[in-house]
C-alpha cells in the first residue's frame, strides 16, 4: 500500500514477516536469535494497531473532507455579502486556518501509533547492543561542550530530540539528534533557517587527550582558516590526498592529530560519512571523540506507516549504523588509555 491506494480505498491488510533482515554473515545467526525472541512477539500487536490506526485515519480523512468542503461551499456563498477589501484573501486564509484542526484530528490516530512504537520497540531495539543501553526522548546532551568543541555552527535557537546511551567495551557510547536554526532577515520579514539537523555522537575515551583537534568538512582551505571558528588552532596537513579533498584539520597539537588521524580511522569516518549523505565533522576534545552527522531524516523513526510492522528495516539500520560507531572505537583503541 501507499498513499495514493490508501486515499482511494484500496483494502487495509494485515500482513506478517517479510524476512528481510540483515546483517553481515558472521553476526546473522545471532542476529535473527534476538529478533525472534524479543521483538517478533510483539509484532503482531503492533501490526493490528497499525492498521486500526490507518483504518480510522481513512475514516476520519472522508468525514473532514466533506465537512471541509461543504463548509468552504458555504463560505464561497456568503462571501459577496461580506464588505471586505481583499474577499478572495481572506477566503483563501480562512480555507488554511480551517484545514489545521482537521488535519491534527485525522492524524492523531497514526501519531499515538509512531509514539507508542518509539517508547516500547526503539528500547528493545538498543538493548541488542548491550543491556544498559536506553532510548530516552528526555535526555539530551551538553550543549555547552558541543560548543565548546568548535563543532556547532552559527545558530540562535537549539532543539534536541531522541537519545541513546549505552557502553561499548567499556566506552560510554551516546546519541543525540540535534536542530539549530538562527533567524534571517529577508527584506520585510524574518524567517526562521535550518542550519544543522542530525545527530550529534559522543564516544568516551580511556586516552589522555592533549590537545584539541576539529576535522570539518572542506569548504576551501581559506575560508575555514580564516574562520573565527578555529581561533588558536593550526591547519594540519595529512598525507591522504582523497581525505583532504573533503575535510579540514584544524589542532593545537599537530603531533596528536597525525597520530591519531590514522588511515584506518579516516576510511572508518568516510564509511560512517556514506551513510548520512557525506556529511560528517568530528573532534577530539576533552577525552571524548564528538561526532556530528547531518541528516534530513529523523534518525529513530519507524519506516513508513504503509510498512508492515515488522521491525526488521528499523532493526537492521540501527544495527548497520551502530556497527560503523563501534568500529571507530576499534581502530582507535578508546578503551585503551595507553598509545598517546
Amino acid at each position: 500500500m501507499n498513499l495514493a491506494t490508501f486515499l482511494f480505498g484500496a483494502p487495509i491488510k494485515a500482513a506478517r514477516s517479510t524476512n528481510s533482515l540483515v546483517a553481515k554473515p558472521a553476526e546473522i545467526e545471532q542476529f535473527k536469535l534476538y529478533y525472534l525472541q524479543h521483538l517478533q512477539p510483539l509484532t503482531s500487536k503492533f501490526e493490528n494497531a497499525r492498521v486500526a490506526s490507518l483504518k480510522a485515519c481513512r475514516q476520519r480523512l472522508y468525514l473532514c473532507s466533506a465537512i471541509y468542503l461543504a463548509l468552504a461551499v458555504l463560505a464561497f456563498m456568503i462571501l459577496p455579502y461580506m464588505r471586505l477589501s481583499e474577499p478572495l484573501l481572506v477566503y483563501l486564509v480562512g480555507l488554511v486556518i480551517l484545514a489545521l484542526p482537521f488535519g491534527w484530528w485525522l492524524y492523531n490516530p497514526i501519531k499515538h501509533y509512531k509514539k507508542d512504537v518509539k517508547l516500547k520497540i526503539y528500547p528493545l531495539i538498543f538493548k541488542y547492543f548491550g543491556q544498559d543501553f536506553i532510548f530516552s526522548a528526555e535526555h539530551k546532551m551538553s550543549l555547552s561542550v558541543l560548543k565548546a568543541s568548535k563543532l556547532l555552527p552559527y545558530y540562535e535557537d537549539a532543539s534536541f530530540a531522541d537519545y541513546v546511551q549505552g557502553t561499548y567495551k567499556g566506552i560510554e557510547v551516546a546519541l543525540n539528534e540535534l536542530h539549530l536554526t538562527k533567524q534571517v532577515k529577508r527584506d520585510k520579514s524574518t524567517d526562521t533557517v535550518s542550519v544543522f539537523k542530525g545527530v550529534m555522537i559522543e564516544l568516551s575515551s580511556h586516552k589522555d587527550f592533549r590537545g584539541h583537534t576539529v576535522v570539518v568538512k572542506t569548504r576551501g582551505g581559506l575560508v575555514n582558516f580564516l574562520s573565527d571558528s578555529f581561533k588558536g588552532l593550526e591547519r594540519v596537513k595529512l598525507e591522504d590526498p582523497i581525505f583532504e579533498k573533503q575535510f579540514d584539520v584544524f589542532s593545537t597539537d599537530q603531533i596528536e592529530a597525525r597520530y591519531l588521524l590514522t588511515v584506518s580511522f579516516m576510511e572508518r569516518l568516510q564509511a560512517l560519512s556514506a551513510s548520512f549523505g557525506h556529511k560528517i565533522q568530528c573532534a577530539f576534545y576533552r577525552n571524548k571523540l564528538l561526532i556530528m552527522l547531518g541528516s534530513k531524516e529523523d534518525r529513530f523513526e519507524m519506516a513508513s506507516i504503509f510498512k508492515p510492522a515488522t521491525f526488521e528495516y528499523e532493526f537492521s539500520q540501527i544495527n548497520r549504523e551502530m556497527k560503523q560507531l563501534f568500529a571507530i572505537v576499534d581502530v582507535l583503541q578508546l578503551e585503551q588509555s595507553n598509545g598517546l
